[in-house]
């Protein structure tokens, strides 16, 4: 009984050591489950943005919860579109606001907030020559995933106030009221707390 002890004792010892060692070489275990179905979520978004349905229902149905890993391959997707791309962008950043639950993802949220004005949807950097599209409608358009950004920090403020996200909640509306775009800024100040 005492050799047993020993044996549980010792086997104990060898694994925390390895553990140890583990973490000290900055090793990580070898991608499972969680890497494949992070994956699969990216290729099913990534075929809702090709299709332009912004009413398919996987939208609700396939990402209620994403994984650390699903949000990381999310947010390089969105960094990787062009700036141009807003609704597609824009959905990118609600998804994500569904899923927030780490300092990461609040970063994300913040910095989406804080994006310069995009001046046409032909291209970001330069302003569209006037003409009818100068309507309230495209002005929401060019400022989509900001806004977006915005309601989800204010939609986290209001299902948990006080909570633990709310003051990262109240830095992505900071943010917002802080933006050069005014559909932003206005949208900031109206979901601000009193």
């Amino acid at each position: 009984m005492a050799g047993m002890r020993k044996s549980a004792s010792a086997a104990a010892g060898l694994i925390l050591a390895a553990a140890f060692v583990w973490r000290l070489a900055g090793l990580r275990p070898a991608p499972g489950e969680g890497a494949a179905e992070a994956a699969a979520k990216l290729r099913v978004l990534e075929d809702i943005l090709a299709s332009r349905n912004d009413n398919d229902p996987r939208l609700d149905r396939d990402f209620e919860t994403l994984s650390p890993e699903a949000k990381r391959l999310f947010r390089r997707k969105y960094l990787a579109l062009p700036p141009e791309r807003r609704n597609e962008r824009g959905t990118i950043a609600y998804l994500l606001g569904r899923n927030l639950a780490s300092d990461e993802d609040w970063a994300f949220l913040r910095e989406v907030a804080s994006e310069p004005p995009c001046l046409s949807l032909e291209d970001c950097s330069r302003e569209a020559p006037s003409g009818g599209h100068a309507a309230m409608g495209h002005e929401v358009t060019l400022a989509y995933p900001p806004l977006v950004a915005l309601t989800q920090a204010r939609r986290a403020l209001e299902v948990d106030p006080g909570g633990r996200w709310s003051a990262q909640a109240m830095e992505v509306l900071r943010a917002g009221r802080s933006s050069k775009t005014p559909a932003v800024a206005k949208l900031a100040g109206r979901l601000s707390p009193p």
